[in-house]
This record gives C-alpha cells, structure tokens and sequence, in this order.
C-alpha cells in the first residue's frame, strides 16, 4: 500500500520528528499564534493528530501584542533521560527550551539557555564522552535582519545540569560560498560520525544539505542529498529524520505552498556507508544513488511499522489559535485594525474546499463600535462582521483590507458592503454568546459554543475554494438572518490573498 504526499496539507512550518517506542512526535513552528507549540502523534509517520500544545501563551514582553511572523520560530524536539524536550528561538529574544515526561500532560514553564537577538534554529544533542561525562551542545542558525549575517551555523555548549550555556558561541560551518542561507540544522550522531541536516538556497527554490564530521566542531563535508530536479515540489524545505522500530529510515520536510502554508511531505532515506540518501534515489543501486541528487517523491510504500494501534485516548485541543495572548487589557477590535487584534481567533486551512459557518446574536450587552464576526486572513483579510453602531442598532458589513503583502504595519479595512438592522429592545439584556473572560485559558471550545436564547440571529458563513495551481484559493463570504422583521442577505465576491508571513490563510472568528 502507498501514502501520498503531502501527508499534512496543512501548515506545519519547520516539522521536526521525534521516536519513542512505537510512537512518534511532531512539533513545528507557531510564530505569534498561541496556544504555541503544536505537538502531534502518529504511529505511521503518514496519518497525524494534534494532541497537545508544549505552550499555552508566548510569556515574553510585548506578546500580548499581535506580533506577526515573530514568536516561536523552528523547533526541535527530542527525548532524552525520560523527558521530552522541545528547543526553539525567537529572533529577538533568544533561545528557549520546555520539556515533560508526557507529551499530552503539562510541559515546563519556557526557561532561556540563551538571551539575545539574531539565532535561530536550534537542535540539542546529548553525548557521552570518553571519561563518561554528559555533555550538550546546541547547533543554531542565524537571522541576518536581526545580527548582519547568515549562511552560517554556529555551536553552543550547556551544562547538561543546569542547561546554562558553558563559553562562547563559535562557528562550525559558513555555507556562504556552497550553500547560501543554510539553516534549520537538525543534530545526530552515528556510527562516530556528527550528522548536520540543513536545508540551504532559501524556501521556495532551495535544497537538502547533509553535513558530517569525526569533530563536533568540524571540519563538515558536505552533501546535498534532496533537491526539487524534475519533480513538482518545489524546495525540499527543513526537517527531520526518524527511524522505525522496524530499521527503516524517512525523513519528514516542508514544502512552501503558497495559500496553505508550509506542508509536510515523508521522503524515503536510507543509509550507504556513512552517507544517507533520500527520495527517487532510494531506489537505485549504492552506486548510483551516491552520485545523485534525489528527488521528493509523491507516492511511495508505507513506512514498515509494528503497531497500528493508538495511545490512550485523551482529551484533543482545539486547533483554533489567538493571534497573540488576549486578555481583559487587549480584548478589544475598535483601536486596531484586525490585523493587530489579539482577540482573532483562527485555524489553518487543511482542506483543498471547505466552508465555515458562525452565528451571532444581537442580544445582551454590546459596548458602543463594538464588533464581532468571521474572518478570512493571509497577507491581506476579508471578514464579515456586525457592529453595534447605536442604541440597539447595528450595521452588518463586509469589509476588506488593504496594506503591505508582508510585515507588522497595520491593514486599513476598507467597507465595500453595509447594512443597518435593528434588534428589539425587550432582548437587550438576554444572554449573550460571547466570553471574553474566557480567554484568559485559552477555553475555545467554551468560546465557540456558547448559545444565545434569542430567535434574532445572524449567521456568518464563507467557503473556500483551491485553484488548479494547489497554491491558490478563493473566498466567499455570505450573510442571511433569521428573527428580524427587515431581511437581509448578501454574497460577497470572490476574495483572494496569498499567504501571509511565512505562515498559510487562516479562517475563524473574533
């Protein structure tokens, strides 16, 4: 039987995979959004789910402020003396860690191994040496708008005890002349040999790199083993390698899919000697494989695996994440534009068509301009939304924004469709269907069901639709009510933006 590619449509940005026993673990980048840190399981490194958030907020100063394609950038994820661990940066704060015995439980308050702007992409490794003490080391990247350079990867040490950094940071590898803006470097050891995993070239048309030396800190021979050659997908991006129970070798990565994000693909691997292979070129003779670039393959056998069975079954997180760490201060959308509202709540698109559905009540308390609605969000949004604009008034529009395809700067929304409807008074005070109070825990199930008794309803719906490119999509927005004496219904036109920020579109409510 085969598994086709991609094995997640759905962005999971820099995945990196983890074993143990017959189980396998998956974190990936989150950027601003929290909760941060997915962690998903599988048993057959082809079908995921989300189990677990390693970070319920982004506890940094500033991050109770949208702060779009900053946050957690990269992570890895790692499982060492009965603990999982999770490292990853922030480009101007550091590089952190958080760890827990159960994946699906409670992880580690984040604790900073190393404080500043400009590194990126960090991977522990543990290792014994030859008087039998434990040593860590940490290879990182790092970001040229933040520290002047990249194409380079650099090394720290930790007190294995303390995880406090043991002297200075140090260069181990300048890609600059053969492999311009290497990064996302994952660390092994095998067979005495120190393995660097890097992606090189840049996202969209870049290429696996594998780097290996006797030394930790080098010299590194390089090899690029995974490159996009003939094939449709395009820049084999960052990620990890895991082994089976059973001995075999995949190795999980991105690609850039424009509208939806950054998916995950599984490329075959396996080892010659001292060097891996990976893709089409798994399937030649040694010789020819080792003189080849591979290609990413679209189908192939299913991993080799001993059990298809499930972990015991627990509670799943919602995959709804705010665009920053709400709370009563910043739980408003009349200061800002919704581009910099921390109260958006949202999901990514993991479906080639769907459709997405809320509905409002107009009873109960509203705060004067206050608003609430649906909302498509990639560089640019559109969103539907009902607004209480007087004493039991309230207009229902559509709007879309208009500013920078990339960047922090606020969008300017402009309305290109409005409508006034008015509630009864005698409902005023009925119960309402929003909580921010909510929000404190992150409680989006509480958030998204919650009903209100009122028969005065509006029902806010958009469906998405993918282009024949499969980088590409549109939207519409559609409005009906229900209870009012005056009836009101709209269809907008079709919306189209593409990714935003490193990350893919996104859809949900505030």
């Amino acid at each position: 039987m085969n598994y086709k590619n991609p094995i997640l449509l759905c962005d999971y940005s820099d995945p990196d995979v983890v074993r143990v026993g017959d189980d396998f673990f998956l974190t990936a980048s989150s950027f601003n959004f929290v909760p941060a840190l997915p962690v998903l399981h599988s048993r057959d490194l082809v079908h995921w789910e989300l189990i677990n958030y390693a970070c319920t907020s982004i506890p940094l100063s500033g991050y109770e402020k949208v702060q779009n394609a900053k946050g957690v950038w990269a992570p890895s994820i790692r499982f060492h003396g009965g603990r999982f661990y999770i490292f990853f940066a922030t480009p101007d704060e550091g590089i952190f860690f958080t760890s827990a015995s159960d994946p699906y439980g409670e992880w580690s308050e984040l604790q900073c191994v190393w404080s500043g702007r400009g590194f990126e992409d960090p991977c522990p490794l543990w290792e014994t040496d030859e008087n039998g003490n434990e040593r860590l080391f940490v290879v990182h990247a790092y970001v040229k708008s933040r520290i002047g350079f990249n194409s380079k990867l650099g090394l720290l040490e930790l007190d294995p005890a303390t995880f406090k950094v043991i002297g200075e940071d140090r260069f181990i590898f300048d890609g600059t002349k053969t492999q311009p803006t290497i990064e996302g470097p994952k660390f092994y050891k095998r067979n005495g040999f120190y393995y660097i995993f890097a992606p090189a070239g840049g996202v969209t048309n870049g290429w696996q790199t594998v780097l290996r030396s006797k030394r930790i800190d080098g010299d590194y021979e390089e090899k690029i083993v995974l490159a996009q050659g003939n094939s449709r997908i395009n820049g084999p991006h960052q990620g990890g390698w895991v082994t089976t129970p059973s001995g075999e070798d995949w190795f999980i990565h991105f690609q850039d899919a424009g509208i939806f994000g950054r998916i995950v693909h599984l490329q075959p691997m396996r080892w010659i000697g001292d060097w891996c292979v990976m893709g089409n070129a798994v399937a030649l003779d040694d010789e020819k494989a080792l003189s080849v670039v591979g290609e990413p393959v679209e189908k192939w056998k299913v991993p080799s695996v001993i059990s298809t069975g499930s972990m015991t079954a627990r509670k799943t997180p919602s995959d709804f994440q705010f665009s920053a760490t709400p709370n009563e201060r910043n739980f408003s959308t009349t200061k800002n534009s919704l581009w910099l509202t921390p109260s958006v709540c949202t999901k990514k698109i993991d479906s080639k068509k769907f459709s997405y559905e809320k509905e409002f009540s107009l009873a109960g308390e509203w705060r004067e301009n206050e608003r609430r609605g649906i909302i498509f969000l990639g560089n640019e949004y559109a969103a539907l939304q009902v607004e209480k604009s007087g004493e039991n008034e309230f207009t229902i529009s559509y709007l879309e924004s208009r500013g920078s395809e990339s960047g922090d700067a606020q969008r300017e929304e402009k309305i290109l469709w409005s409508e006034k409807i008015s509630r009864r008074a005698s409902l005023a005070q009925s119960e309402t269907n929003f909580a921010p109070e909510c929000v404190g825990g992150a409680n989006l199930s509480a958030l998204e069901s919650k009903k209100a008794r009122s028969e005065e309803r509006i029902t806010f719906k958009l469906k998405f639709t993918a282009m024949r490119d499969g980088k590409s999509g549109t939207v519409r927005f559609f409005v009906s009510t229900r209870g009012f004496e005056q009836k009101i219904s709209f269809k907008s036109a079709p919306f189209t933006t593409t990714n935003a920020h490193w990350v893919g579109g996104r859809y949900g409510w505030f």
